[in-house]
């Protein structure tokens, strides 16, 4: 994505438009990435990160379009992320292992990471090779384009005296529950649910980025910080799991023990920071939460010239609306 881009709403930018426009945005660029020949596992990336976008903002808006509109539109970008899922994670598995080899600099360890890393490159490079000789990127590049044509379709006004008070807190309500979740289930679904949570309510924040204080920036950062941290753990987690149950094998014993207990003890220490991370961001109920975003909000700048536009708009509509009438 270009380094200009970023996911908010300018000033003085009616909000339907503003998120039509980033919409637009996130759906061009991937129709794009999506059939770069080189450097394909970074364009993946972005790819997969703009639908991430895309299902968020969806989330915004859910109260908005309603029930039925959300669950088609959202559906159809689940199955988007499940096409291109696959074409990710081998290079998620050799960004993990690269970073355990500098970790743990043993040579017995790097010799059977080297392995497994060799072989993660060569299935990536057969599912790239698949994937552009059987004509998929540009069939996923059409789906793109077709989903960016019926996402227009929606009718909403995206205001954010509704979605503040509606989706917002439905989501910080989400992440605050599986937060609390872990406090006493330590099970690996829970994290990566808690992350999916995380990462949406940081998208519904930055599209108003620019009408927060300081306070809500830094809250926001915090937040960032915690969904990178669960990805991180995620990775992990998805590693461990493979060692465990064979999927990859380590035949050397030592090399084996060495390497789980490195995962033992680094898991304990992201769990241990995304805990401490959950207590900075959740401290709040969902109510309390809502209610000072929505202060923040009315506080604004940002609000004072949305009320201008959205009067100055609301003025011409009637008078076209009379109009017609005579």
């Amino acid at each position: 994505m270009s380094e200009d881009f970023s996911l908010e709403i300018k000033e003085r930018e009616y909000f339907e438009e503003g998120i039509f426009r980033v919409l637009d945005k996130l759906h061009s660029d991937s129709a794009r990435f999506i059939v770069h020949t080189n450097r394909q596992h970074y364009y993946i990336h972005e790819v997969r990160t703009n639908v991430k976008k895309i299902r968020g903002l969806l989330r915004l808006l859910r109260h908005e379009i309603g029930e039925d509109s959300y669950n088609e539109m959202n559906g159809h970008y689940r199955d988007l992320a499940l096409e291109v899922a696959p074409l990710r994670d081998d290079t998620s598995q050799i960004e993990l292992l690269q970073e355990i080899k500098v970790k743990l600099r043993n040579p017995a360890v790097t010799k059977a990471l080297d392995k497994i890393i060799s072989q993660h490159r060569r299935n990536r490079k057969k599912a790239f090779d698949h994937f552009k000789e059987t004509g998929h990127a540009e069939d996923i590049k059409q789906m793109i384009l077709s989903l960016q044509q019926l996402i227009h379709s929606l009718n909403f006004t995206g205001d954010p005296e509704f979605f503040i008070l509606k989706s917002l807190q439905h989501i910080y309500k989400r992440a605050r529950g599986a937060f609390e979740t872990t406090e006493f289930l330590n099970d690996d679904e829970i994290y990566h649910y808690w992350r999916k949570q995380v990462k949406y309510l940081t998208y519904h924040l930055m599209l108003l980025n620019k009408a927060w204080p300081n306070s809500i920036r830094v809250y926001l950062s915090d937040l960032s910080l915690l969904g990178s941290t669960l990805g991180n753990l995620h990775d992990l987690d998805l590693f461990h799991e493979a060692i465990k149950y064979n999927s990859i094998s380590i035949t050397d014993k030592d090399s084996r023990k060495k390497l789980m207990r490195y995962l033992y003890n680094r898991r304990s220490v992201l769990r241990k920071r995304v805990q401490a991370l959950g207590e900075q961001c959740f401290a709040e109920s969902s109510d309390a939460f809502a209610l000072r975003i929505f202060k923040n909000w009315e506080n604004s700048v940002m609000h004072k010239n949305h009320l201008k536009l959205f009067r100055s708009r609301k003025t011409k509509n009637d008078i076209q609306c009379n109009c017609d009438d005579d």
